[in-house]
């Protein structure tokens, strides 16, 4: 799947990806593991689903005006009252995810393609980096999964004090890397955080929408990371 949108630079020196959901996916089996005491088992398909929803309710919340840095309990909120899990057994469950998360991480499964992909741009010279709204491990979780290498830099909304959808954290990675924003792509998976973010800061953004949740949205849009090099000319 892929759709239209604005029209991307004829030629780019480098992409940069947003972590979560892009590159790494959330570890459903270890979040089924802690869940199915409570409500029985539990299908990675539903769970994928459930996550994918609640990040496109992350990203009405953020339209509305809510902050990015408050919305990781109700992210898993969402995902949880989804999947059957009652309301009131969620607060212990998000409390053992925030310890899990700080002590080992939670996205630490690289995305179907990931690893082809990022090998692909670097193979054809193109360079890679990663900026990511976190809590100040992505480039640990970023190795964890088996990328450790592989970026340019890894800009960590927590180390540097500034998150998407501000220009700013954009603009870190394109300094880090001595890039300019018009010949650079961005590829996230929140409209209103990576698509808004990034093209604030000038650079064009690519939504990797991979349970097809915004078909009208303005931007470039593929359904698997696979199809980047594909549109991209590559």
């Amino acid at each position: 799947m892929s759709s239209p949108g604005p029209t991307l630079p004829e030629g780019i020196d480098a992409v940069l990806f947003d972590a979560g959901g892009v590159l790494v996916d959330l570890d459903y089996g270890y979040l089924r593991r802690l869940i199915e005491p409570v409500i029985g088992d539990v299908d990675l398909p539903a769970l994928s689903q459930a996550e994918a929803i609640a990040r496109r309710e992350i990203n009405n919340n953020v339209r509305e005006g809510a902050t990015v840095a408050g919305s990781w309990r109700d992210y898993f909120h969402i995902i949880l009252g989804r999947v059957g899990v009652p309301g009131h057994r969620h607060e212990a469950l998000i409390d053992s995810l925030w310890e899990a998360h700080h002590r080992v991480g939670l996205w630490t499964v690289a995305c179907d393609g990931a690893f082809g992909v990022v090998a692909t741009l670097k193979r054809r010279g193109i360079r890679v980096g990663v900026v990511s709204n976190a809590e100040g491990q992505v480039a640990r979780n970023l190795d964890d999964a088996g990328f450790k290498g592989s970026f340019d830099t890894v800009v960590d909304s927590h180390l540097v004090g500034v998150s998407k959808p501000d220009p700013t954290i954009f603009a870190i990675a394109l300094e880090r890397m001595s890039l300019r924003a018009d010949r650079t792509i961005f590829v996230g998976d929140i409209p209103e955080v990576d698509v808004k973010g990034a093209r604030a800061a000038g650079i064009a953004a690519i939504l990797l929408d991979r349970h097809d949740l915004y078909p009208s949205i303005d931007a470039p849009r593929i359904g698997t990371l696979e199809e980047l090099p594909g549109l991209l000319g590559l």
